[in-house]
């Protein structure tokens, strides 16, 4: 026999000593743990889950009705595919995972019940309508590479008293392994989870479509990169998004309740379309985090403030706020740029107080924002504060229209004040207000009160008001001369 012969006969002879899979060139096989027990066919599933998972993939796995005692575990190219919620995966007790997947493997239409961890994964991994419920740990834990959810329920087991620590971690396993990566869609979380979905350590998260019924927080990202999208969070006790040293992007997302909507600390925040309503401190709290918000709700906010912005680099575009107590934007430190918004109906829960803008040494620019009903001020700067304000409309300021105090300066142009009970203009404690094209009408109280302690100073420059009052104090200063012809 020829030697160039040989190679070819041995690549035959190996490849017809394969075992074949039944039902052969399909790649699939059916199961069903109430059968007699066949050879896998459809006509003749195999009774045993277990036969089936030690069968070579790539292999689509049908599973039958009916309740499958775990742990199960995945190998590579298996996707498993129940018959909807009466297929069950389960394990007994806390301590073990129902599933471990590695590799490239996927779940669909089933339940996985009970045990430490629902499902714990490295991918990729693609999960399909299917629901966790009663995990003592959590739902999902991704220590690798990406996961990719679609239609899935996360739910607290029923008569569980304790909250459960987690719904969904991402976080990068011990040694050198992909970043684990997370992508949800149209998914929801129901029960007590401290964290619906936690991510660590680098982690990337999507959220698209999401529901958070209960959770504690909605999201915990610790580092990495987070993007929720179309999200909607309600009854949870602490904050529905979290972010420290990560970024973090929200559009089109609204939460009902919680201790804060949103915090950041040492992040970078994008928002486009939010909304926080019964916030029990304060919609949004960012502390030295820089981004741009535009779009921005929040309504009936707790005593911390609708906006509380510490040591923060930002800018706020199209926001409304209504109905908060203690403060509609509170400010400290850092860099603040707000535009086009209205704040209405401040006030602290004794009544006598509650200020629209509270800016505290910070470098605050303004423009184009109405405040109406704040039982304090209007527009308070204070501690050494640099506040520029244009084109504002005030109405019903209870103390005051425009206030400084403490060393701190406002420059303002074309306000507009209205129904004030207070003072026009506030300035005591060395601040410095300046202000042209000023009008204000149905003032009560007088148009400028001032100490005229040390430096303290009100400019004034084109002011059109009825109330005369505090004009003839010594540090008040009003330039008379023409305004400048318009281009």
């Amino acid at each position: 026999m020829s030697t160039r012969l040989l190679p070819c006969l041995l690549a035959l002879l190996c490849a017809c000593s394969r075992p074949t899979l039944r039902p052969g060139a399909t790649g699939e096989l059916w199961v069903d743990g109430e059968a007699v027990g066949g050879d896998g066919t459809r006509a003749r599933p195999l009774r045993s889950l277990a036969e089936a998972l030690n069968r070579p993939g790539p292999l689509l796995v049908h599973l039958a009705s009916g309740r499958y005692e775990g742990p199960v575990r995945l190998p590579e190219g298996i996707r498993l595919q129940g018959n909807g919620p009466s297929t069950i995966l389960a394990v007994t007790g806390s301590g073990a995972s129902v599933v471990e997947a590695r590799g490239d493997t996927a779940l669909e239409a089933l339940v996985v019940d009970g045990g430490g961890w629902g499902l714990d994964a490295r991918g990729p991994v693609r999960v399909q309508a299917v629901t966790f419920r009663g995990q003592a740990q959590g739902a999902i834990r991704l220590g690798a590479g990406p996961l990719e959810g679609r239609d899935l329920r996360f739910e607290v087991g029923a008569g569980r008293q304790a909250q459960v620590a987690v719904g969904v971690l991402v976080e990068a396993a011990a040694g050198d392994t992909p970043t684990p990566s997370l992508i949800l869609r149209d998914s929801t979380f129901v029960g007590p989870y401290a964290r619906a979905v936690r991510a660590r350590g680098g982690a990337t998260v999507r959220l698209e479509g999401v529901s958070f019924q209960g959770p504690g927080m909605a999201l915990s990202q610790e580092g990495g990169v987070a993007v929720v999208e179309r999200a909607r969070a309600s009854g949870g006790a602490g904050t529905a998004f979290s972010t420290v040293e990560g970024t973090l992007t929200l559009v089109d997302v609204r939460v009902h309740g919680h201790e804060y909507g949103v915090t950041a600390n040492r992040a970078r925040l994008s928002v486009r379309g939010f909304t926080s309503e019964h916030a029990g401190r304060a919609g949004l709290g960012l502390t030295a985090t820089n981004g741009l918000l535009e779009d921005v709700v929040v309504k009936d906010a707790g005593s911390y403030g609708a906006l509380q912005f510490t040591a923060s680099d930002l800018e706020v575009r199209r926001f409304r706020l209504e109905g908060s107590r203690e403060y509609g934007v509170v400010a400290l430190l850092g860099r603040l740029r707000l535009r086009d918004g209205v704040i209405t109906d401040v006030s602290t829960e004794d009544g006598i107080a509650g200020d629209g803008l509270h800016l505290r040494q910070v470098e605050a620019h303004v423009d184009t924002v109405t405040v109406e009903r704040a039982k304090g001020s209007c527009v308070l700067a204070t501690q050494r504060a640099h506040a520029v304000l244009r084109n504002a409309r005030l109405s019903g300021c209870g103390l005051a229209a425009l206030a400084v105090d403490t060393k701190a300066t406002l420059e303002s142009r074309n306000v507009d004040v209205r129904d004030t009970s207070g003072s026009v203009l506030l300035a005591i404690e060395e601040g410095q207000l300046l202000v042209e094209d000023l009008t204000a009408k149905n003032a009560t109280g007088e148009l400028v009160s001032t100490d005229c302690e040390g430096p303290t100073r009100v400019h004034l420059r084109h002011v059109d008001a009825s109330n005369k009052q505090g004009l003839q104090s010594l540090c008040v200063q009003l330039d008379s001369s023409p305004r400048a012809p318009q281009p």
